[in-house]
């Protein structure tokens, strides 16, 4: 009998903590739907009128197509250079060892210690000094800078975990280091590259400093910065703005519902050694 209430006290605890999570996307659903009016006198509760128009506003205001356009190619090049660059010296630090390599190791990592405040002014200056602002080249330099540190430090300790027996097969059979880690080693790296690929979408995603910056074209510019037109400093249409932040929030929210399964797997493995 203990064990069976504490387990539906533990259940109904559970339940209450999701409810709290996603309480907020449910507010922001019926905010949406919502006449300006309703929206101004019921703000908490369920739309008695269902109306769509705030989601034709919110397509038009941002050109939502085009800066999904921009948002997707800019998360698909970032998060796969990261991904390709970080695997690499992951499995090329972790398998290698000695002064130079642990060297390498540490620099990189000091990566996470610095924040971008203090050399975003520099980063800036050097971005335009190499004729690359305004162009998604310069913009994905930069997350390669701001998100290797943290990839390279879980691919590192996912890679300890991988037998070595594996791999001195494939060398038997002549292949080298870099066929290896290729037709080998990466493809055992799945929960880890799951976890690494989601994990910096969000952050690109949802990035609006980086665009802002270096992105000063209204035809180059992210869905996030889009968001930005529906606020002035006198005007702030709320009805549009909920429609917006659904339409940037759900396509992520369904890659992670996807690829949740790896990322748990990713993270627990990856945390056994490194």
């Amino acid at each position: 009998m203990r064990r069976s209430s504490g387990r539906i006290v533990v259940q109904a605890a559970l339940w209450a903590l999701a409810l709290l999570h996603v309480y907020p996307l449910i507010l922001i659903l019926f905010s949406a739907l919502k006449s300006k009016s309703e929206l101004a006198y019921f703000p908490f509760s369920p739309p008695k009128r269902i109306t769509f128009e705030h989601f034709h506003t919110a397509l038009e205001t941002m050109s939502y197509f085009r800066s999904l356009f921009n948002t997707v190619l800019l998360t698909a090049l970032s998060v796969g250079l990261i991904t390709l660059i970080a695997s690499a010296a992951g499995y090329a630090i972790a398998r290698r060892g000695g002064w130079f390599y642990n060297g390498l190791y540490l620099f990189f990592l000091a990566g996470l210690i610095v924040p971008f405040q203090m050399t975003m002014i520099p980063l800036y200056k050097l971005i335009i000094k190499l004729h690359l602002i305004n162009t998604f080249t310069g913009v994905t330099s930069v997350y390669l800078s701001l998100l290797i540190p943290f990839s390279l430090f879980f691919y590192t300790g996912f890679v300890k975990n991988v037998p070595k027996e594996l791999e001195e097969a494939a060398v038997i059979d002549g292949a080298g280091m870099l066929r290896t880690f290729a037709s080998v080693v990466f493809p055992l790296l799945k929960p880890a590259t799951a976890t690494v690929a989601v994990l910096n979408a969000f952050v690109v995603w949802n990035d609006f400093l980086m665009p802002l910056l270096f992105l000063p074209s209204r035809g180059k510019q992210t869905l996030v910065v889009q968001l930005f037109n529906f606020v002035g400093q006198y005007f702030n249409n709320w009805s549009p703005i909920f429609a917006a932040i659904l339409l940037i929030v759900y396509p992520m929210l369904i890659v992670y519902l996807f690829a949740q399964r790896f990322m748990i797997k990713g993270i627990t493995a990856g945390a056994m050694k490194g």
